[in-house]
């Protein structure tokens, strides 16, 4: 008998702990919103990228080397659109 109710309540945990867990709500993330630049940068960005492989990087970046150092604020040696983007509006690049 004891055992019979033992296995009883054991069992009564388990589904109450099973059915609390199944109540638990879903945790989302929002993912972060895509980077997007004006339309006249986006139009000097692509002009730029001779190659369009998304980013300015050797002959591309020539015209920028001397504000490299400010541009390129991740240190790739490329220039990304977001690092463009802000390049333009800091004013290092007309």
């Amino acid at each position: 008998m004891k055992k019979t109710m033992m296995n009883v309540i054991a069992v009564a945990i388990v589904l109450a702990t099973g059915s609390a867990i199944a109540q638990t709500p879903p945790t989302t993330t929002t993912p972060p919103a895509a980077f997007k630049m004006d339309a006249a940068t986006e139009a000097k960005f692509k002009a730029v990228d001779k190659n369009n492989n998304g980013s300015l990087e050797g002959a591309e970046v020539d015209a920028y080397k001397a504000d490299m150092v400010k541009i390129d604020t991740n240190k790739d040696s490329k220039v990304s659109p977001s690092e463009f983007d802000a390049a333009v509006k800091s004013g290092l690049i007309k």
